[in-house]
């Protein structure tokens, strides 16, 4: 990338910026949020420090920083906000991938001053998004990936499709995966709905941090596609999992039967 395609950087001093202005916007973010429904983290102590450490699997190149992937599940339009929150409340300024065309206007503003990642998909720019991913990790930052691209479409709220995007990235940097699901914003925010229901007493959205995606088995071969296929499908049940214990349901047959190439 040329200094005039740099849309994002991730070095010391604009980091420090993105977090003077995500005080700002996270300060607001809660207070707003609250007036829908309360907020419940489980499983917060799983997040890497924010003080240097090795949290790798063995072999891999050290991740110094307390960087990680999130990968996390997708079913609302407030989703974000959640999991921003999640994350921002323990310590982390979360980087989301997000589509480029939010990247616009007064949204476009806020989402660059804090940092945020556009995917360029219709450019020739359209492999930066990982690139910019890739040095975001590599300052210790947390990097928010939604696997399926978009919000799930499936009547029960399971998760649908995984693309291989997020096994791509943790197979060429060797960063720890963090899955991330929750439960309580469809009572409050059902699909189809303009706008959300005003609950800030009665309610609860639970956001659950799972333990790190185990892939060390995949490191040595990690540029074959097989490599990919099998940890985006790995990191797929593991959510689905997640979702089934949130929402007190069993894991539909079709995720017990996805056994490729394990």
């Amino acid at each position: 990338m040329s200094d005039e395609e740099v849309l994002v950087s991730f070095q010391p001093s604009a980091v420090r910026s993105q977090r003077r202005v995500a005080f700002v916007v996270a300060s607001a973010a809660y207070g707003l949020y609250r007036l829908t429904s309360k907020i419940k983290v489980d499983n917060a102590e799983i997040l890497p420090a924010r003080t240097p450490r090795i949290q790798r699997l063995r072999g891999m190149p050290a991740n110094q920083g307390g960087g990680a992937i999130i990968a996390a599940y997708h079913a609302s339009h407030l989703d974000p906000i959640l999991v921003g929150l999640a994350l921002w409340r323990n310590g982390h300024l979360p980087h989301f991938l997000a589509k480029s065309t939010l990247f616009s206007g007064a949204l476009g503003t806020v989402l660059r001053g804090l940092g945020q990642i556009p995917v360029l998909r219709s450019s020739n720019q359209a492999g930066d998004s990982l690139e910019y991913a890739k040095e975001a990790l590599a300052q210790g930052e947390c990097v928010v990936i939604y696997p399926e691209g978009t919000l799930t479409k499936d009547a029960g709220l399971w998760p649908q499709h995984f693309k291989s995007g997020t096994a791509r990235l943790a197979l060429e940097t060797g960063a720890p995966i963090i899955p991330a699901a929750h439960w309580g914003l469809q009572e409050i925010f059902p699909q189809g709905a303009k706008v959300p229901k005003f609950r800030p007493l009665r309610h609860t959205s639970v956001v659950r941090f799972g333990d790190p995606i185990d892939y060390e088995d995949l490191w040595s071969h990690r540029e074959e596609k097989r490599s990919k296929t099998v940890l985006t499908h790995r990191l797929t049940k593991t959510i689905a999992a997640m979702v089934g214990e949130l929402s007190n349901r069993e894991l539909p047959e079709r995720f017990h039967n996805e056994e490729v190439g394990e």
